[in-house]
């Protein structure tokens, strides 16, 4: 079953249901990474999943191969890599 079609059992159902759409995307492409998790901290978000984000984000490194050759590694500063864990879950039964 896809999520919509659970959820809307549950509710059928008489239960509860809380929905957060986390949109990392639009957050780390405008600005670098470290300057999002400072703006975080200074929030008094909760610091667990702040040090969670910036561990899988950090020291990304890529580079692009065009036809057999491939350019020099880059850092990668900002932005998510797409299809990544920090998209959103499924939930199947």
């Amino acid at each position: 079953m896809v999520a919509f079609e659970t959820w809307t059992k549950w509710l059928d159902e008489g239960f509860g249901v809380d929905i957060v759409y986390l949109g990392y995307r639009r957050a780390f492409d405008s600005i670098s990474h470290t300057k999002v998790n400072e703006k975080l901290l200074l929030l008094n978000v909760d610091p667990s999943p702040i040090k969670w984000t910036a561990a899988f984000l950090q020291y990304r490194k890529m580079r692009v191969k065009v036809k057999l050759e491939f350019s020099d590694w880059i850092v990668i500063l900002s932005g998510v890599p797409q299809g990544s864990v920090l998209g959103p879950i499924r939930y199947c039964s």
